[in-house]
């Protein structure tokens, strides 16, 4: 197959070299272009932009006509959208699937045994999707779940910032096995209200890349919570990181829906104020400690 791969970043770069290993052929393009390769005719898209440069990035391409597999994972701060539902909305392209799960793009192309899950609403299409990817060193599962995956993708990017803040702060192993149990159930809740299935977030887009990301020096969005609980401004953390740190915009974007009620998500809320609000990582901590005891 012919396969064009939007994003020059490590993520993209990283499912290249799965793309290859398949003898698929491929092409890139990046969102500093202002449109498509010569010759571009691909069966098939898939995506790695920054989230936060999606909607604009698609404007200036063409709707390819083909299926499209987002492998962004965040949220669009100003709607809150997924970006499955901004490619429909921008190319009117309903043949959409996103990939997600624990998946460090360095590991992915040193060749060592990944898995993920490949979501799309048509059992079919996902299907199609898991064909172009699928192998020994990189084990996919398929879902309809998309909202589910695109959300557990998203959300697990704000609950890293978390985990790399309980690390900085020395809070302890019991500490950060309580926080991680806590995340999965605000994200699942989050999820839920979403219209997701509650079990999606306790497969590889939710427990398993939140278990990955909220405890490695690896992740971006980790390091960005570590080196602010020791004190170091957003504004030095955020061009020290190598990449983009996804769950800042994403804690935005999650705490500027409505229509998530604020009893729904405290996490969010206590990283909300450590990010745009100047609030100290440990009054955060304080603030989540002293609320009402309730049930599990």
């Amino acid at each position: 197959m012919k396969i064009t791969i939007l994003g020059r970043g490590a993520w993209g770069r990283a499912i290249s070299t799965l793309v290859e290993r398949l003898d698929h052929e491929v092409t890139f393009a990046s969102h500093h272009d202002t449109g498509w390769p010569a010759g571009h005719a691909p069966d098939c898209v898939l995506m790695a932009l920054p989230v936060q440069h999606v909607r604009e990035t698609l404007r200036r391409f063409p709707a390819p006509g083909v299926p499209v597999l987002s492998l962004s994972k965040g949220l669009e701060i100003t709607t809150g959208e997924r970006v499955s539902r901004i490619i429909t909305e921008v190319w009117n392209e309903t043949r959409v699937g996103a990939l997600s799960g624990p998946t460090f793009a360095g590991e992915i192309v040193a060749g060592l045994p990944a898995t993920c899950v490949i979501a799309a609403a048509d059992e079919k299409l996902a299907g199609q999707f898991q064909s172009i990817l699928h192998q020994p060193s990189f084990r996919t599962y398929t879902c309809t779940d998309l909202v589910g995956v695109e959300l557990g993708g998203a959300l697990k990017n704000i609950y890293a910032i978390a985990g790399g803040a309980c690390a900085g702060l020395q809070l302890g192993q019991n500490s950060l096995a309580g926080l991680i149990t806590r995340c999965l159930a605000e994200m699942t809740r989050i999820g839920v209200q979403a219209g997701a299935r509650a079990e999606t977030f306790a497969g590889l887009s939710g427990m398993g890349d939140l278990l990955l990301t909220a405890t490695s020096e690896q992740s971006r969005n980790f390091r960005c919570g570590l080196a602010l609980a020791q004190g170091v401004p957003l504004e030095k953390v955020l061009p020290q990181l190598d990449g983009v740190c996804e769950g800042v915009p994403t804690t935005r974007a999650v705490h500027l829906d409505r229509s998530i009620p604020e009893d729904s998500k405290p996490i969010v809320t206590q990283l909300h104020g450590i990010l745009y609000e100047s609030v100290p990582p440990r009054e955060a901590v304080k603030n989540l400690l002293s609320r009402a005891p309730r049930e599990e």
